[in-house]
C-alpha cells in the first residue's frame, strides 16, 4: 500500500491505517487530533500542487 501511494503522489505520512472500535471514541479522536497536525505540519501536497499550478 506505501509504494501504491508514493506512486499516485502521497508523500509518506499523509494516510495511515488504524482499527478503532466503534466504543473507543477517545482514541479515535485523539487518532484524528494526531493525523490533523501531521497533515497541517506536512503542507499541501506538492504534486498536486504542481499539477494545480500548469493548468
Amino acid at each position: 500500500m506505501k509504494r501504491l501511494l508514493e506512486y499516485v503522489g502521497y508523500e509518506p505520512g499523509r494516510f495511515k491505517a488504524r482499527w478503532i472500535s466503534g466504543s473507543e471514541g477517545q482514541k479515535w479522536a485523539d487518532n484524528t487530533k494526531e493525523m490533523t497536525e501531521t497533515i497541517k505540519a506536512l503542507g499541501p501536497n506538492l504534486r498536486f500542487k504542481k499539477f494545480k499550478e500548469s493548468k
